[in-house]
């Protein structure tokens, strides 16, 4: 059965979400989560603030759209880096962890938005916002599941209870079962490369004068290991 063409109210109406996005997400990149305003919005528009409410429930629920749209675009990212032609499993670890920080580095008010704080918040934890979430990190996953020291052949011992929690949190992604040591392996590396992306976004290594990509190059080496040839 064929697609129904949007009808000119529903472009209309997507028109006008992703306009309100657009202004919302450049408050952001202005003045941080805390500028973003509904009331500035409808202004900038030329609208009601009443009208705003036609299409976003209220200010959460337009961050919570903006924090989806920013996690996706993460997720493409990387899901473009991880699908080029690799010579190696740990080559496409290298593009993938390379398009990660990269993307971070290119859009500062997204990776923020969505590794800030308010990501804790209840209202930002819907099912969009989880989804949008694991999306990237099932790449990054995937692509360390190739590596040929990530299972259960590499030696690593997962604590049981911690391996039961990793399964448990993986299997909600509907994504392929992976070792309880690739998991680990890629919450340990990831906390790690975040941490250097986060430290270089916020200008806490220029006082080491260290070169913030080689020290991300050699952590992803040291995560790939022989595989980076």
């Amino acid at each position: 059965m064929s697609e129904q063409t949007p009808s000119r109210r529903e472009r209309y109406r997507e028109q006008t979400r992703e306009e309100i996005m657009a202004i919302g997400l450049g408050q952001i990149a202005a003045g941080g989560v805390a500028a973003l305003s509904m009331n500035a919005i409808a202004k900038q528009m030329a609208v009601s603030g009443a009208a705003l409410y036609r299409y976003f429930a209220g200010r959460d629920d337009l961050l919570t759209a903006l924090v989806v749209q920013a996690y996706e675009d993460l997720a493409q990212t990387m899901e473009t880096a991880a699908a080029g032609r690799h010579r190696s499993a740990g080559a496409r670890v290298q593009a993938v962890a390379d398009a990660y920080r990269n993307w971070a580095l290119a859009k500062p008010h997204c990776y923020r938005l969505v590794f800030s704080t308010w990501l804790g918040a209840d209202h930002l934890s819907s099912k969009e916002v989880v989804s949008a979430s694991a999306r990237s990190m099932n790449v990054f996953l995937s692509a360390l599941g190739q590596l040929p020291e990530s299972g259960e052949s590499s030696g690593r011992t997962v604590n049981p209870a911690l391996a039961a929690e990793l399964t448990a949190w993986h299997s909600r992604s509907a994504e392929p079962a992976l070792p309880a040591s690739t998991l680990r392996l890629g919450i340990a590396s990831w906390t790690r490369l975040h941490g250097l992306v986060s430290l270089e976004l916020d200008g806490h290594l220029r006082a080491t004068t260290i070169d913030p990509a080689l020290l991300y190059s050699a952590e992803v080496a040291d995560l790939i290991g022989a595989d980076a040839a």
